[in-house]
């Protein structure tokens, strides 16, 4: 009876190195995959913290970015992270994109709500809340820099709760 026990051992053990080969590979190529398809077309993604002690109206938030190794046609979206102590109901964000000599190329006003009219968050999240603004059109020019500046034009000199400002570019496919 042992011995059929040790054989039956044998002939798994034997058999182990292939169904570990399957079973890495297939995590493998399913990993790839989401990766690609959730970056295919994202050629720059970055978050930028405010002061804990409150997003300043003359505080521009700079995003720069490298020099286009081709023409880049696509769009442009604005994130924020949040605290559930915001204390308003919707920001205004003034957005510019300038290239590498300060040229202003394009100035986009954004209104963002963040609250339904109870005050309840239209993000999801418990104690910080993503949002990201509608889709802006972006340009950058072969062989240009070029810097995205992000201020709020709200009636408050000071906003508290924001914890973080973000861009995310993605081409046009």
């Amino acid at each position: 009876m042992s011995h059929n026990k040790l054989s039956i051992w044998e002939k798994a053990k034997a058999k182990l190195p292939y169904i570990t080969a399957v079973a890495n590979s297939s995590l493998f190529i399913l990993h790839s995959s989401f990766f690609i398809a959730c970056t295919e077309n994202t050629f720059f993604h970055s978050y930028k913290p405010l002061p804990a002690e409150g997003w300043e109206r003359r505080d521009t938030v700079c995003f720069e970015l490298p020099q286009a190794e081709e023409d880049i046609n696509g769009t442009l979206t604005i994130g924020l992270r949040t605290t559930s102590h915001l204390g308003i109901q919707d920001i205004m964000l003034a957005v510019e994109q300038r290239d590498g000599n300060a040229e202003t190329l394009r100035c986009d006003t954004v209104h963002y709500p963040l609250t339904d009219a109870e005050g309840n968050a239209q993000a999801g999240g418990i104690n910080i809340h993503q949002y990201e603004t509608q889709h802006l059109p972006f340009h950058q020019q072969k062989g240009k820099c070029c810097t995205i500046r992000i201020h709020h034009l709200m009636r408050r000199e000071t906003l508290s709760g924001i914890t973080d400002l973000g861009i995310k570019l993605d081409k046009n496919l």
